[in-house]
């Protein structure tokens, strides 16, 4: 290879790597600023709603995206994260600062659990135990209403103050940067996992199961990695969500059924196996949701048929528009 052919191959790769470093810096700036200066309350509820439910099927992406487990029973993981943190703090006086460890902890260990009962299964039946998991969460919330106030609904409080911030319901903004600061957590944690020889694990067993096996892999093991670190991140963004929306109800819009196809569409329009993109699709949805807010559980009907179009003709969803888009 000539001078000339290692100086332009360097120089495409400085291009590259430049793009990359702007197209990140202008993301940054556009969420660490735009509420800011619009300072709307509607607004800023937006975006904490696209942020959170873009981190949410993100960590959704995670299982299904890299490893190909289907966990329909997702929203309830995210019950136990909210439930573990708010019942902490309204019946044993728990710090909400500690509930977001302990709530990720306490769905990690339900992960491990039922991914030692389930993740020996396959395909739709690893579906329909995570299902019956996840509807049997919700539904003991929902009968013990001497300790968790069940369909009453659980008044949480809010984050006590910290470092001279105020964590009042009315200052959205600083929720919204707490938001930030987990969201950019979680995300570089789970970059570097799947970077890790432990993200190569995961797509050989989301590529092919049986020849993994073949090759050596304890497909088992590394599925139940996958599913407890999954259901500890839940866990943390299910704690957040409880101290944020102040009261907690286990309907099935809120942990059921709902929740779970909505974060699944997100993850799916936002594309497979790639997590940034499902926080593109969380803005996205979320904008069109409150377009749309008026047709009730139409809503619902609509997601469906959105999914299935991106199934059938967009199967990269937005992650496969983005040389268009820049």
């Amino acid at each position: 290879m000539t001078n000339a052919n290692v100086l332009a191959a360097s120089l495409n790769i400085w291009h590259s790597k430049t793009a990359r470093v702007l197209k990140i810096a202008v993301l940054v700036v556009l969420l660490l600023f735009v509420p800011s200066l619009i300072d709307n309350d509607y607004i800023t509820r937006i975006f904490i709603s696209a942020v959170m439910m873009g981190l949410m099927a993100a960590i959704f992406d995670l299982m299904i995206g890299y490893a190909g487990l289907i966990n329909f029973g997702y929203a309830g993981f995210i019950a136990v994260g909210a439930y573990t943190s708010a019942l902490g703090t309204f019946n044993y006086g728990i710090s909400p600062w500690v509930g977001l460890l302990t709530g990720g902890l306490l769905t990690a260990f339900m992960g491990f659990l039922v991914g030692i009962i389930t993740l020996r299964l396959r395909g739709l039946y690893i579906a329909l135990m995570t299902f019956f998991v996840g509807e049997a969460i919700r539904f003991t919330i929902s009968n013990t209403p001497d300790y968790t106030r069940g369909m009453l609904g659980l008044s949480v409080p809010p984050y006590p103050d910290i470092l001279g911030l105020d964590f009042s319901r009315a200052e959205l903004l600083n929720y919204y940067y707490l938001l930030l600061i987990l969201g950019t957590i979680i995300m570089g944690l789970m970059w570097w996992l799947v970077k890790s020889r432990f993200g190569l694990a995961f797509q050989a067993l989301r590529e092919d199961q049986l020849a993994s096996q073949s090759m050596g892999l304890n497909t088992t093991k590394y599925k139940i990695y996958n599913f407890t670190i999954a259901s500890f991140f839940a866990g943390i963004m299910g704690s957040f969500y409880a101290h944020y929306i102040s009261i907690l109800s286990p309907t099935a819009e809120e942990f059921g059924v709902y929740r779970t196809v909505e974060i699944l569409t997100i993850a799916y329009v936002g594309g497979r196996g790639t997590l940034w993109g499902s926080l593109f699709a969380g803005f996205l949805l979320i904008g069109f949701q409150e377009y749309f807010r008026g047709l009730g559980p139409w809503r619902l009907v609509i997601f469906g048929c959105l999914l299935i179009f991106v199934m059938l003709f967009a199967r990269k969803g937005l992650s496969g528009l983005k040389r268009y888009v820049w």
